[in-house]
């Protein structure tokens, strides 16, 4: 749901807006700000999930596991023209938009594979503690990268970040994973990049529609070189448990201590 100015400008006795859950972009901030309202989300609870996740997509993507179970299954006559080039891991360097806590697992989930990191974050101050990932510009990271493994928030400065004028920096054969907001790439900009081939391929837990249901209706789903979940990589029985507890004593902390946790 949806929470604007119009909103928040009933809320006359509203001390907390608690997100069940990491992104805030669909709360009006500067209209809470503005009433005294504060706004709270669990940005930790799913860490472990949507990193273990992005990572499922990096290795099933490069490997090509998803095309060679669609054609094995379709009955197709395959043959390694099909799936040809796939190239040894360790080769490879993976590109992190944005470095925080979830990325940060994914890179130190990664480390043992023994590829190459790197990452754009310019809010991101704790270089020296990461010292075996490179910091690189936003086109380094897009002229450099083997897969693109996108982990920024979603918010005016970065909606559409990927488009067809950065889709044209990448590597030909890059391959884009994204599990954090639909909004942070352009569908059609993406549709035509992996049509032309410059774009390998793409593993996405998010599309840019409100709601997952609608999601069968991208031209995206028609591509075999692209696996979309319905934004469930946040999801296991653990993360719900821990969600509820938070985001529960977020409220409590605010009532009875003037700030949530």
């Amino acid at each position: 749901a949806i929470i604007g100015k119009k909103i928040i400008s009933q809320l006359k006795n509203c001390k907390i807006i608690a997100r069940y859950g990491v992104g805030v972009d669909n709360i009006d901030s500067k209209a809470a700000c503005e009433a005294g309202i504060v706004i709270s989300n669990v940005p930790d609870y799913c860490m472990e999930e949507v990193s273990d996740n992005a990572i499922a997509f990096i290795l099933g993507c490069q490997r090509k596991i998803f095309q060679l179970n669609h054609l094995l299954k379709s009955n197709s006559q395959w043959s390694y023209e099909k799936i040809k080039p796939i190239r040894r891991l360790s080769k490879l360097t993976i590109g992190l938009l944005s470095f925080g806590n979830i990325a940060r697992r994914v890179a130190e989930k990664l480390r043992g594979f023994n590829l190459n990191i790197i990452t754009h974050d310019p809010y991101f101050s704790n270089k020296e503690k990461y010292n075996w990932v490179k910091f690189v510009t936003l086109d380094e990271l897009l002229n450099s990268s083997d897969v693109i493994s996108i982990h920024t928030p979603l918010n005016k400065e970065t909606h559409h970040l990927i488009n067809k004028d950065s889709i044209k920096k990448m590597k030909d054969g890059v391959f884009i994973v994204n599990t954090s907001r639909g909004g942070l790439i352009d569908e059609i900009g993406l549709f035509n990049g992996i049509k032309s081939g410059k774009i390998a391929g793409a593993g996405l837990d998010v599309l840019e529609y409100k709601d997952e249901i609608d999601y069968p209706k991208s031209p995206l789903v028609k591509l075999d070189n692209v696996v979309i979940t319905p934004h469930t990589s946040w999801y296991s029985e653990d993360a719900v448990y821990e969600l509820q507890i938070k985001t529960a004593e977020n409220v409590y902390k605010m009532l009875s201590e003037g700030k949530p946790l």
